[in-house]
């Protein structure tokens, strides 16, 4: 804790991502960001000027050794976030990790038992946990509304690399993540599949590159693009439902809205329910016109970014809870791992055309 009582709070990072939790984070009383890391110390000077915060470095081992932090945000490309938390860590620091958790679940997993044995407190960005229409629909399912669940289907998907050529960034290069779409927008259906329905034992995948060629920022050439941009699942859980995933950066429907097409449907014995994860929500039941849910949210006229620092704000505050209070609040690694396990067996199936198993986290 800092010297006046607040949880000190330090972020791996400065991109897009960083910046929302990092505003997010202006809102939430009784914590304090306590300093930046970043690989370029220029970016890095930017962000935290513009946030308030003193300390800058690009060292870790520097921020992790403030007096007062208590917790890391990992905000940095997927390639970091397996040596930056297991840092974290080592240093007794707890963890709020962004999606997808690692490059691959071997990673994950040793993220995973190293927080459990140092009983530090973890978290995952998964953004749409932290929508109250998502909660309503977990204590739906738990209390029975929902009936029997039968199939659940997922839909994450934008048409912008057809716009263009795309440039290349760290979310397109081997090298720094381990999967294209899949772990990106993927992750986020996996989890919230996950988390309404159980987990998920199995799965079929067609993984596909439709766009071959990027732009190289560094030397304006064009390059190959080698990760998916389209992955469609079909899952079974461990409740004996089934389900499919559809991610893809190639899909035009509904490109005009800040995250491209977003649809979500969980059908029961008792009532079925449609919703976009954000403010759009249907609940269907025989014999009933559907009933429009109003989550009550001002996100109207907000752009992802909007969308994503409103959901941060809660997903930050909710760190601080559970460092303050010794408690875990999910998603936590845990989560993030039974996702990165579905993504690799996933990418498994896909490659090899047939059913893979999906291990179990406990």
């Amino acid at each position: 804790m800092t010297p006046d009582g607040k949880v000190g709070i330090g972020f791996f990072g400065y991109g897009f991502i960083a910046r929302a939790h990092l505003s997010g984070l202006r809102h939430v009383e009784g914590a304090r960001v306590l300093g930046v890391c970043g690989p370029h110390a220029d970016r890095a000077r930017a962000v935290a000027a513009e946030f308030g915060v003193d300390f800058v470095t690009s060292n870790p081992e520097e921020l992790l050794g403030l007096p007062g932090l208590d917790g890391v945000v990992v905000g940095s490309p997927d390639h970091t976030h397996h040596e930056l938390t297991m840092a974290a860590i080592g240093a007794g620091k707890h963890v709020f990790v962004e999606k997808p958790i690692a490059t691959n679940s071997r990673h994950g997993r040793e993220m995973y038992e190293a927080a459990r044995k140092a009983k530090l407190r973890s978290m995952v960005g998964f953004t749409l946990r932290a929508n109250p229409l998502i909660q309503r629909v977990r204590r739906m399912v738990e209390q029975g509304e929902m009936g029997e669940i039968m199939n659940a289907h997922a839909e994450r998907y934008g048409g912008g690399v057809l716009a263009r050529t795309p440039k290349i960034t760290w979310k397109t290069d081997p090298s720094k993540t381990g999967t294209g779409v899949i772990g990106d927008l993927g992750s986020h259906a996996i989890d919230l599949l996950h988390f309404w329905v159980g987990p998920i034992t199995s799965v079929a995948a067609v993984l596909d590159t439709h766009i071959k060629e990027g732009i190289d920022p560094a030397t304006g050439k064009r390059a190959p693009l080698t990760l998916d941009d389209e992955a469609n699942l079909l899952v079974r859980f461990a409740s004996g439902a089934c389900g499919t995933v559809v991610s893809n950066r190639v899909g035009l429907v509904d490109c005009h809205k800040p995250l491209g097409r977003s649809s979500f449907t969980l059908n029961g014995s008792k009532a079925a329910f449609l919703t976009d994860g954000i403010l759009e929500a249907r609940l269907f039941r025989l014999g009933h016109d559907p009933e429009v849910i109003d989550p009550g949210l001002p996100l109207e006229e907000a752009d992802h970014a909007g969308i994503i620092g409103f959901f941060g704000e809660t997903m930050m505050r909710n760190f601080v809870t559970a460092i303050r209070e010794e408690r875990d609040v999910p998603p936590t690694l845990a989560d993030g791992l039974r996702t990165q396990e579905v993504i690799d067996a996933a990418v498994r199936a896909g490659r090899e055309r047939r059913w893979v198993d999906v291990p179990l986290v406990e």
